[in-house]
């Protein structure tokens, strides 16, 4: 049996990576993501913002475990459209963004 709820405008989820032993060899008390070449300080969190295809939020935490949040998936409901993200702004709010009619 399926039910649908019309009042949603979507079903969104944020998906999440973790990356151990992430210890930075040069800074201390950093974790380093190599991927985008970040040094995050122990129990902080960055926003990197300009990174094309990437809406995402990168934290440290104290046993140098990288915690990588980012938006992915949805889906949308009749009368809703998407509007593109936007990589110059922070995470959430570079995530693609969501109008619906009513």
């Amino acid at each position: 049996v399926f039910i649908i709820c019309a009042t949603l405008p979507l079903t969104w989820t944020f998906s999440t990576q973790y990356y151990g032993n992430t210890k930075h060899t040069a800074l201390p008390n950093h974790c380093y993501y190599e991927e985008l070449k970040l040094a995050v300080p122990v129990n902080d969190t960055l926003y990197p913002t300009d990174i094309e295809f990437q809406c995402i939020t990168v934290s440290c935490r104290h046993d140098y475990v990288l915690v990588i949040k980012h938006c992915d998936r949805y889906l949308l409901r009749h009368g809703c459209i998407e509007q593109p993200p936007d990589y110059s702004r922070p995470y959430p709010d570079c995530c693609t963004q969501i109008k619906c009619a009513d």
